[in-house]
């Protein structure tokens, strides 16, 4: 999850990124840029049961780990 601000020219800036998973507050390592993390956005059509809706996440990397973990087909 992002909090956003906007700055001088009307932008939107990302001020805090939050991990949707566990809450943990992805840390900052300098001015707009974070620690690694993962994030996913999808925009569903119509041929599905969720029909125009927008999802957006974000995982720290404990999270990211977690969840691949329980995919049927691993990851390498």
């Amino acid at each position: 999850m992002r909090e956003y601000e906007k700055n001088v020219q009307e932008s939107q800036v990302v001020t805090k990124v939050i991990c949707n998973c566990c809450g943990k507050e992805i840390p900052l390592v300098r001015e707009g840029l974070w620690e690694e993390y993962f994030h996913a956005e999808k925009s569903w059509g119509y041929l599905s049961n969720q029909d125009g809706r927008q999802d957006s996440f974000d995982l720290c990397q404990e999270c990211y780990e977690k969840m691949i973990e329980s995919f049927e087909m691993k990851m390498h």
